[in-house]
């Protein structure tokens, strides 16, 4: 049976995924820890799979915004692989990058490159979480896009940089008048963050063309897709599908 270990290293969170013929079996989350050693997560690891009564797969590939992490995750997939383990580095995979390649994340590229294998057409791709990401890809070209703070920056930066403010949970409320000044802060970041990401997909469609689809993926997804007043495509494992494309386009330059 061909298994695929797919991992997706951030900043603030690593998704790991376990892929039998294009079939997503397992998924693990677990918080991003710079203290933690190459053993504790080889340890991790390999305690997933055999959670899952497996102790190799045929192949693993990463995708990684944390440099330093990114060497021991290499280490720990070689222990479980039977192939050598791929790190996923723009440009390539069946996705051309019309920018800088050094400056682009690679889960951005992933999510582009799922973006655009699902679509194939003209589609603005949102990754809602730590920070808020809205980027578009033409004609199989990744062309750029916007980077701004997520939810929980701009909570942090408000209880940050005032003397009086508290910091507040941020959720997206249905009301955008707050009764008190935690109510105010929710007010202010939900309905901000939903106007802020839904103006930045509005201006990357009147570049693109007003019928480009919108691809949605993150930890807020969910909770955003109500408020935009428009039809997007909800798609939680974008980034573990722009690996398993990956892995597919490595495999087929192989043969």
């Amino acid at each position: 049976m061909s298994r695929l270990l797919a991992i997706d290293i951030g900043n603030t969170h690593i998704k790991i995924g376990l892929c039998s013929h294009e079939r997503w079996v397992e998924e693990w989350r677990l918080a991003t820890d710079m203290r933690r050693t190459p053993d504790e997560y080889r340890l991790f690891v390999r305690g997933l799979l055999l959670e899952s009564n497996i102790e190799t797969v045929d192949r693993a590939i990463v995708a990684s915004v944390v440099p330093i992490l990114t060497p021991f995750f290499l280490r720990v997939l070689e222990s479980v692989s039977l192939s050598r383990p791929q790190e996923v580095v723009p440009p390539g995979y069946g996705l051309e990058v019309d920018y800088p390649p050094a400056n682009l994340g690679s889960d951005r590229f992933v999510n582009a490159l799922a973006a655009w294998q699902l679509t194939r057409r003209s589609v603005v791709v949102v990754d809602v979480g730590t920070t808020a990401t809205v980027d578009a890809v033409v004609d199989g070209v990744f062309i750029g896009g916007a980077i701004a703070p997520g939810p929980h920056f701009l909570t942090q930066a408000l209880a940050e940089g005032t003397a009086r403010l508290p910091h507040v949970t941020p959720v997206i409320e249905p009301w955008s008048i707050g009764k008190n000044t935690e109510q105010a802060i929710r007010a202010g970041v939900g309905q901000g963050f939903v106007g802020m990401v839904k103006g930045l997909i509005e201006n990357t469609r009147d570049v693109i063309g007003a019928d480009a689809e919108v691809v949605l993926t993150g930890g807020w997804s969910q909770r955003l897709q109500p408020y935009l007043g428009f039809p997007v495509r909800l798609e939680p494992r974008l980034t573990l599908e722009g690996l398993r494309y990956a892995d597919e386009w490595l495999l087929a330059k192989r043969i």
